[in-house]
């Protein structure tokens, strides 16, 4: 009896190890990014655009999978496809492909800018169909344009806070109504910085406009996302300024020294003097020296302060590394103090 249980056993035991061996080949993992993939001819890119009209969906679909190994070179001749054929089915399938390059790359590569600016040109297609669906992909994504172009704004030499683009989402702030108004000194709001190192030239005002989401968003999360900050020095004309502000709203876009103090402020009740500071931007020159919100900065460099609005006009005649003092009154404390401020600039070069 041993001997048959025995035999039973061996192939009980190969059966498994077959069975497994065919089972680990099928659950076998997807090949790695970084694996290599074989390069497309020309002629391969343009037969699969080609199949793009057949009728057959598994020719179609084999024609998609071979496109999305299309170099950054090669991106031409889908939008090349997207501006001439003929079928506006196949023009449509190249938009396809083109989000999907442009939502799974890797957002600093060359594909992808490649790609991002195709959709973009394709957004102001005279072939409304395609204009349509190109627009309606950019606006679903629009997190992913914004982070993008902020990568593009950062090689051309801008300067902004934060430099990460993901900051910004960190927060998931939502709407949560029109009174809502969170602090901009946060990471979830964009300041773009125009100084005599970065000049918007055309290029740069085509990138500035790619962030028009974080304006046209303001309301959905109830405040603005973004803003611009024209320092003393820079080097922008009188139109130019006034296309920045043709952008992103008179509010949005504002004129500052060399110096950041860092704080937010809070308007005051009529006749009250001081800056009542609302908030501190952290590791800013204000945070730094130990302001708060809920200070009230009394005196600037033992003068009386009279607003916010003198506030900003004293500190252009300073420079980062100078050193100021501020008189605050503070709750809790029955006399005023002072708190010596050490000034920084307004971002990291």
């Amino acid at each position: 009896m041993a001997r048959p249980v025995l035999i039973l056993c061996l192939r009980l035991f190969f059966s498994l190890s077959i069975f497994g061996m065919s089972l680990a080949d099928e659950l076998a993992p997807p090949a790695e990014a970084g694996d290599t993939v074989p390069a497309l001819t020309t002629l391969q890119v343009n037969d699969a655009i080609e199949q793009l009209r057949s009728p057959e969906f598994s020719v179609r679909q084999k024609s998609i999978e071979t496109l999305q190994a299309a170099n950054a070179e090669q991106i031409d001749l889908l939008v090349q496809a997207i501006q001439t054929s003929k079928e506006n089915e196949v023009a449509r399938r190249c938009v396809d492909l083109l989000e999907r390059r442009y939502v799974t790359g890797d957002r600093d590569s060359a594909v992808v800018r490649q790609v991002s600016d195709a959709l973009e040109a394709a957004a102001k297609s005279d072939r409304w169909f395609v204009a349509e669906a190109a627009q309606d992909s950019l606006e679903r994504h629009w997190k992913r344009r914004v982070e993008i172009t902020l990568l593009e704004l950062q090689k051309m030499g801008a300067g902004m806070s934060p430099k990460v683009p993901e900051k910004l989402w960190e927060n998931n702030r939502e709407y949560s109504g029109p009174f809502r108004r969170p602090s901009p000194a946060g990471d979830d709001h964009l300041k773009i910085f125009v100084d005599e190192h970065w000049k918007a030239d055309a290029k740069g005002f085509e990138l500035l406009r790619r962030l028009l989401p974080l304006v046209s968003h303001d309301f959905m999360t109830g405040a603005s996302r973004v803003s611009v900050v024209l320092i003393d020095g820079h080097t922008q004309q009188p139109e130019e300024e006034a296309e920045l502000r043709a952008i992103f709203g008179d509010t949005r876009v504002s004129s500052r020294g060399a110096v950041c103090l860092g704080i937010i402020y809070q308007a005051q009740d009529s006749g009250g003097s001081g800056v009542e500071v609302s908030d501190a931007q952290d590791d800013s020159s204000a945070f730094r020296a130990g302001i708060r919100a809920g200070d009230v900065l009394l005196k600037f460099d033992g003068r009386t302060l009279k607003d916010f609005d003198e506030l900003i006009e004293k500190l252009k005649a300073f420079r980062p590394g100078d050193e100021v003092t501020f008189q605050i009154r503070r709750d809790g404390k029955r006399t005023p103090f002072d708190v010596k401020v050490k000034l920084q600039g307004w971002y990291e070069r």
